[in-house]
């Protein structure tokens, strides 16, 4: 009969389609990792991978052989779970996956408050694109994401744990830096600098857009960056404007924070959102991290005011 370990190999070789990467995930050598394969495969009588093709592929069976797997270890890991609520102990591993224009504001105002409440909760933050978090969530090498909702992804679960507002940071020689506050009609992306494709925070900024150009967006989006700062220091050096989520402006210095506008009418938010795969077993450690995020977060970004919801997807 095979063992836990034997499972835990199949689905790193599912998820890195690499026997060197996959033993090196799992602490043993490619030989014992690769024998201990061979070996399941000859007890269930099939072949659960495609060793002729690089990166290494899962067979039809094997695929319906490593979801089962998955399920098995999920179920394994709620019985220790269950141990530990009995105990009353809050322990454990969590790896989590955050993005990008999220991970610089939000994780220095709990990280030291999450590690001095629960010492013994050991965490390890993954900064990646939205895609590649839902991705990591199924393959089940992340416990928990969070990102930006809603989203439209199939097995995820979300929760909504904070709204943020949507400004902008402008330049002292553009038009709207005298304004008290900008009409969204006047959004133009041909003046806009934003992140380059793949993050939502771009995607929301062209959807809050009423006027862009395709040859201006040929020429502005040439320039491709990650960082919602390094667009504040191309506001400053070149002009123009970008949007940023209210919790920038917390690393603006004072003397910068009159260039910070916001717009007028109903409130243009986004959603941030805890995520997890539809089986996920450390529903408690998950649960204490969303309420130590909530409890250093002011009080009127919990719950949704009046105001949008900007989509991205």
């Amino acid at each position: 009969m095979f063992s836990f370990v034997q499972l835990e190999y199949i689905i790193a070789l599912d998820t890195y389609g690499n026997f060197k990467k996959a033993s090196e995930h799992c602490y043993v050598t490619q030989p014992t990792l690769s024998m201990q394969i061979k070996k399941m495969e000859e007890e269930l009588g099939v072949i659960l991978f495609d060793r002729s093709k690089k990166p290494v592929v899962s067979t039809e069976i094997g695929r319906a052989v490593i979801a089962q797997a998955r399920t098995i270890l999920t179920e394994r890991d709620k019985l220790g779970e269950l141990v530990d609520v009995h105990q009353n102990e809050i322990q454990g591993e969590l790896h989590l996956g955050i993005i990008p224009s999220i991970s610089p504001y939000l994780l220095p105002l709990f990280i030291m408050e999450l590690h001095q409440k629960y010492p013994r909760i050991s965490i390890h933050i993954h900064e990646m694109l939205t895609e590649e978090l839902i991705t990591a969530l199924r393959k089940e090498t992340l416990d928990v994401g969070i990102l930006v909702t809603p989203i439209d992804a199939k097995q995820i679960m979300t929760h909504p744990i904070y709204y943020e507002d949507i400004a902008l940071y402008v330049s002292p020689d553009h038009p709207f830096f005298n304004e008290v506050k900008v009409s969204i009609q006047a959004l133009d992306g041909d003046e806009m600098w934003m992140l380059r494709e793949g993050h939502c925070f771009r995607n929301q900024s062209l959807n809050l857009c009423q006027n862009q150009s395709r040859r201006s967006d040929e020429r502005r989006f040439s320039f491709e960056t990650s960082s919602i700062e390094t667009l504040i220091k191309m506001v400053d050096l070149q002009g123009g404007y970008t949007l940023i989520p209210e919790m920038v402006i917390g690393n603006i210095s004072p003397e910068k924070r009159g260039q910070v506008k916001w717009i007028e009418g109903p409130s243009q938010m986004r959603e941030v959102s805890i995520a997890t795969f539809r089986n996920f077993a450390k529903q408690r450690l998950v649960k204490v991290l969303e309420e130590t995020i909530r409890s250093v977060l002011p009080e009127s970004m919990l719950d949704r005011k009046e105001g949008q919801v900007v989509e991205w997807q």
